[in-house]
């Protein structure tokens, strides 16, 4: 298939008003029901920037599974940040390479994320966790958040990339305004926050990078970094720049949407009290849970590509070559022609074919520690607080592309 990137025709006018270049507030608190009526009225949405939203399972999974489409975001990238670090970030890292770059760098990281490599830190993960809660233990109440949810996946992370614990703010920090730039429509102010969380998050990798450099090589690496460093040193092919940025983006990923899930599908299971039970009791329910928690709250809510070529979809619609694609796989995940009451919170939902993690050879690389660290952190709280409850306060992201909450208050007992 040809990869010629050609001008796309003159965008059609959209016939549902919805914009996700211009959201209304109210949409950061529940997307749904927006992507219900794009779903029902205009599945293949025409943005105000020549884009096209695509909302329905089908159409979703055929993009990511048509090899004809691209993720680098060079051109698309370089208008929007200009030059800079934060440029430099989303044009060099793994998610926006296509193959071969892409196969060659995921490969090297690819034994740290298998399903043997992540239950090797089962044990790590459920100290971390019953640690966390015991520290709660005594308080009364708490911002969910900030004293839990978040807290589990950075300390995992830092631990597999080899970095210490206690700089896990600073990562999360850094790891937000680098991502946070990726977003539809984004202010100045972000763009040049996304800039310096990008050079200061280079610059402490690469500390860590040139310590281990020092060393001798590992027969068998210990961390990601290590693995980096022995992969530069035995002759791969792969820069000081691709290892910094490489390490940027599984940090992030590592954390982020992890976050994010622990922390929304704890909003669901206390917003279905009969499912917060469901998971505090029954251990037998814990897989299929923590899959119908990734398919009900989607993290990552939107993913992008690039046609190369004209394209069809399975609702009919035709893409020409050279348009940007915005993916929403949370409103594929609410499909009614796929999950029957697809929004209704079923912990025991089989068979469930969520789009959470992506499909195709971008398919996530975190999605076995993901699981383990949902399926662990979840039972776990809801056993320890079975009366845990809202309070007023809640509060979501103003983020489109990694939905999460900014604060939680909830009474622990």
């Amino acid at each position: 298939m040809s990869s010629v990137i050609q001008e796309p025709q003159q965008s059609p006018t959209p016939t549902t008003a919805f914009d996700l270049f211009d959201l209304p507030e109210h949409y950061y608190d529940d997307p749904y029901p927006f992507f219900k009526t794009l779903r029902d009225e205009e599945p293949v949405h025409w943005n105000s920037d020549g884009s096209v939203l695509v909302t329905r399972y089908a159409d979703v999974k055929a993009v990511w599974r048509d090899l004809s489409g691209v993720v680098n975001r060079d051109a698309t990238y370089r208008e929007k940040f200009g030059e800079g670090p934060l440029l430099e970030h989303h044009t060099s890292s793994m998610l926006f390479k296509d193959p071969p770059d892409h196969d060659r760098l995921r490969d090297i990281v690819n034994p740290f994320f298998t399903p043997s490599g992540i239950e090797r830190l089962r044990q790590s993960v459920r100290e971390i966790v019953e640690q966390l809660l015991e520290e709660l233990e005594g308080r009364t109440e708490i911002d969910y958040v900030t004293d839990f949810a978040s807290r589990i996946p950075v300390q995992v992370i830092c631990d597999i990339f080899g970095v210490p614990r206690s700089d896990g703010s600073r990562i999360r920090d850094w790891g937000a305004q680098v991502l946070f730039p990726l977003n539809p429509r984004v202010s100045a102010d972000a763009i040049a926050g996304g800039n310096s969380g990008a050079a200061n998050f280079k610059a402490y990798l690469l500390e860590h990078i040139n310590e281990w450099r020092r060393r001798p090589v590992e027969e068998t690496p210990s961390n990601v970094i290590s693995a980096l460093v022995k992969a530069e040193k035995t002759g791969h092919a792969i820069s000081e720049n691709e290892m910094a940025h490489m390490c940027i983006l599984l940090l992030n990923g590592g954390h982020e949407t992890t976050t994010n899930l622990i922390g929304l599908s704890t909003l669901a299971l206390l917003r279905n009290r009969d499912q917060f039970d469901v998971m505090a009791q029954d251990e037998a329910i814990v897989s299929s849970g923590v899959e119908e928690c990734l398919r009900y709250t989607t993290p990552l809510q939107l993913q992008g590509r690039r046609t190369t070529r004209a394209v069809t979809l399975p609702s009919g619609a035709s893409i020409p070559a050279g348009v940007e694609i915005i993916i929403a796989q949370a409103s594929a995940n609410r499909d009614e022609r796929v999950f029957q009451d697809p929004d209704r919170l079923d912990l025991a939902r089989r068979p469930n074919p969520h789009l959470s993690f992506g499909a195709g050879i971008h398919v996530c690389l975190g999605r076995p520690l993901a699981r383990l660290e949902a399926s662990i952190a979840l039972p776990a709280v809801t056993r320890r607080f079975p009366r845990m409850d809202l309070r007023p306060g809640l509060a979501f992201n103003t983020n489109a592309r990694f939905r999460g909450i900014r604060t939680m208050p909830v009474v622990l007992s």
